[in-house]
């Protein structure tokens, strides 16, 4: 018996080494903000000054019409241009930018968005949840060859200074209701500005540029091709709702890299709000920290019909963390396949109920939102694999078996522990969902169940000391066909693993190796 368990402990060890080697090789790029200084001298362009209008950057004159009459300058141009934004604090009002347009921001500069509602117009919405119209700060509309870059600033005021734009602060999840807008056509809990919204465009580009403090979504891309994110900082309160970072909606060809976002609700959320297909998405070598959920994939409206497909999610950090990844839809009937989720730290820790969320690393589900919201697709052929995570709750995998197939974890390390000091324990949350929306459960290092296909290869979980009273299972699976595990190795658990073990060709083979093995060791002693 000694023999066999320090067989079985350096087998352990090295498993434990192989996989966390991994987290030395997710690369932590040094990431810098600015552009040349004489970037603007170097380029073949006309620049359009916002001085020459009249603006004024004092941060308390009114901008709105002098940099209008920029941009409109810039439109009647009719060639590739720059609107030029110096050092300075610009108060303005809402803002289109059209095709062919640099929209640079110099050092020093901040665009600052007024609060006053009449500065803001509508564009139609495409999501049911802000109500039938978008009120941005800034548009690109039906547009081409769109740049914003610069060394300089876009804040749009929510909780800066502190207080602004806030009704209201709930200490015990330390969450602030932002101020409601009086805007016509709205949603009552989403009737604040957008700060971005690009729609029916293509080729779009953001680099080196700052964008903070927004009351609703940071970004939106809806029905639009060919952007890139590089070098972009997003930046939002932490306990600000709704405040997503980029929020991606029925695009496709888009570039997310080399950046950093931090805000209360999802950093990246990849939705379909429509019938028309994403695919080729790239999120690679970027910083996120969030209240909600890092990364997010999901269809929420009764005509989501169109197709997610060939997303590579990499090279990822995702840190102080609600929920890291999530693949989550609840409404619609379109499908979604072919995600890699690979290369990954992760950390994640439980924020309260108010958010939704329990802390969990990784997070997939297929179910449905309500009896009249009802996911009728199928998501297959999702991948997690080098991924080093430390979560306060562990992975959960649930779906319904024909709609939620091929899913596979390897070389994947968890380490559960508990660090916040939210008083009740990390519990199962299906918000939005018709099954219950939370329950009090054990937290499993992997709870899978209803399930078409689960593989996990070299797959390490260990529980931290002191040991929780709610500490659960290593493997929690139930009612999954076509279950193939290889290579578990677990710590601290109350329990190895429960449910369904289902004995494949692979797992014979692993057991026979190993017995050869140690008869080898055994004789040789």
């Amino acid at each position: 018996m000694k023999r066999l368990s320090s067989l079985n402990q350096l087998l352990l060890t090295i498993q434990h080494i192989y996989i966390n080697t991994f987290a030395l090789f997710i690369k932590k790029e040094t990431v810098t903000y600015h552009c040349p200084v004489n970037f603007l001298a170097t380029q073949n362009t006309v620049v359009f000054n916002i001085l020459d209008d009249g603006a004024v950057g004092d941060g308390i004159h009114d901008n709105t019409d002098s940099i209008r009459r920029t941009i409109l300058r810039a439109t009647d141009h009719q060639a590739p241009c720059t609107v030029l934004v110096p050092g300075g604090d610009f108060l303005t009002g809402s803002l289109q930018i059209p095709s062919n347009v640099t929209f640079y921001l110099a050092a020093n500069a901040t665009l600052r968005a007024s609060d006053n509602a009449s500065h803001y117009s509508c564009v139609p919405s495409m999501t049911s949840d802000t109500g039938p119209c978008d009120y941005p700060f800034l548009l690109v509309d039906h547009a081409h060859d769109v740049h914003l870059r610069g060394e300089g600033r876009i804040d749009a005021g929510a909780n800066s200074p502190p207080g602004h734009l806030v009704r209201e602060y709930r200490p015990a999840s330390n969450m602030l209701i932002p101020t409601e807008w009086k805007l016509p056509n709205c949603s009552y809990y989403s009737c604040r500005p957008k700060l971005l919204v690009v729609r029916y465009s293509s080729s779009v580009e953001l680099t080196n540029i700052t964008i903070m403090n927004s009351p609703l979504w940071t970004v939106t891309i809806v029905e639009s091709e060919n952007i890139l994110f590089d070098h972009v900082t997003i930046v939002g309160d932490r306990r600000w709702p709704n405040n997503d970072g980029i929020d991606l909606i029925n695009s496709r060809h888009v570039t997310i890299r080399n950046s950093n976002i931090t805000t209360g609700d999802d950093c990246i959320a990849i939705m379909s709000h429509g019938p028309s297909s994403m695919f080729n998405i790239t999120v690679e070598n970027m910083d996120l920290q969030s209240t909600s959920a890092g990364i997010k994939v999901s269809a929420y409206e009764r005509n989501s019909t169109g197709d997610m497909y060939d997303m590579v999610f990499r090279n990822v950090r995702i840190n102080d963390t609600n929920r890291g990844l999530c693949v989550a839809p609840r409404w619609g009937s379109g499908r979604i396949a072919n995600l890699l989720f690979e290369q990954m730290s992760i950390e994640t820790r439980f924020f309260g109920l108010d958010w939704w969320g329990t802390a969990e690393p990784i997070y997939i589900t297929g179910l449905s939102a309500n009896a009249e919201r009802a996911w009728t697709g199928l998501m297959k052929n999702v991948t997690f694999r080098h991924i080093v995570a430390r979560g306060e709750q562990g992975f959960l995998v649930r779906g319904n078996t024909s709609i939620l197939q091929d899913i596979y974890f390897s070389n994947v390390s968890l380490t559960i522990a508990r660090w916040s000091n939210v008083s009740e324990h990390p519990s199962l949350d299906y918000r939005p969902s018709q099954e219950p929306q939370t329950s009090q459960a054990n937290v499993d290092g992997l709870f899978a169940m209803d399930t078409n296909g689960l593989y996990l290869e070299n797959i390490e979980i260990e529980y931290s000391e002191p040991k929780q009273y709610y500490y659960g299972q290593c493997l929690n699976i139930s009612n999954v066909t076509q279950l193939i595990k290889t290579n578990i190795q677990c710590r601290n658990a109350n329990f190895l693993t429960s449910g369904q073990t289902n004995w494949k060709a692979i797992d014979k083979i692993v057991i026979v190796f190993f017995f050869v093995i140690l008869a080898l060791f055994i004789i040789l002693l």
